[in-house]
């Protein structure tokens, strides 16, 4: 068909589902230009398509669903007669509908999940909090001094617990296979073992040793093999 004058505005359906003719399409593109309205309601319905891609539509197979009534069999369509033309869209009100109670499923999933991550974030925020604000713990850093005859390195780190001093050790050219024991010594001599270990065939080694002396009360540190031989030593 021809358009134009006010009877071009009912094209504007057929021009955003690509229903129109080749004529008719050049007759909406050219009023489409010049006309407001169109353009405005151009842009509310331009998406329409999208809606329809997402409406799921009612099964065909009954002859009834495409509009005969029961009983009443499909034509059969044949070479020389017209092609079926496409099936009946659903309402635009139901479509915009079913676009709204997407939409609302989709935010409600949304609101959910985010209620969850903020409960996550606000217990772990709970449960790290109180140790995220107190200070570290005071600690003191050494390197113990090797006897003549060995290369043993060791570095000694002194954390203060409330339950004595934890000891760090980070050992380097440790003897392989030995046993190795860690000792503290304190003010009197009195000497305590605080850990022991299997030498490592690379010779390194970290260590974590524990004692109930305060780093205060620990007047030297002295790493030893199972028969005594001191490996390194220092004071504190």
């Amino acid at each position: 068909m021809s358009a134009d004058g006010e009877e071009t505005h009912v094209l504007l359906g057929g021009y955003v589902l690509g229903g129109l003719s080749d004529e008719d399409h050049r007759a909406f593109t050219e009023h489409l230009r010049t006309c407001p309205a169109c353009q405005a309601e151009l842009g509310q319905v331009s998406g329409l398509p999208r809606l329809l891609s997402l409406v799921e539509r009612p099964p065909t197979e009954e002859p009834y669903a495409a509009g005969l009534a029961p009983g009443e069999e499909a034509p059969e369509v044949g070479a020389g007669s017209a092609a079926a033309g496409p099936p009946t869209l659903p309402g635009l009100t139901d479509l915009l509908a079913e676009a709204r109670r997407r939409r609302r499923r989709r935010r409600d999933w949304l609101v959910a999940a985010a209620g969850v991550a903020a409960a996550g974030a606000f217990g772990a925020g709970a449960w790290l909090g109180p140790g995220l604000l107190d200070p570290p713990p005071p600690s003191e850093h050494y390197t113990a001094t090797a006897p003549a005859g060995s290369t043993a390195q060791v570095g000694v780190h002194l954390v203060t617990r409330g339950w004595g001093t934890q000891l760090d050790l980070a050992c380097s050219n440790m003897p392989v296979g030995e046993e190795i024991t860690l000792y503290v010594i304190d003010a009197a001599g009195r000497e305590s073992p605080a850990g022991s270990w299997l030498g490592t065939r690379s010779g390194y080694a970290t260590v974590t040793g524990a004692t109930a002396l305060r780093p205060e009360q620990i007047r030297s540190i002295e790493v030893r093999t199972a028969d005594g031989t001191l490996i390194a030593a220092v004071r504190t």
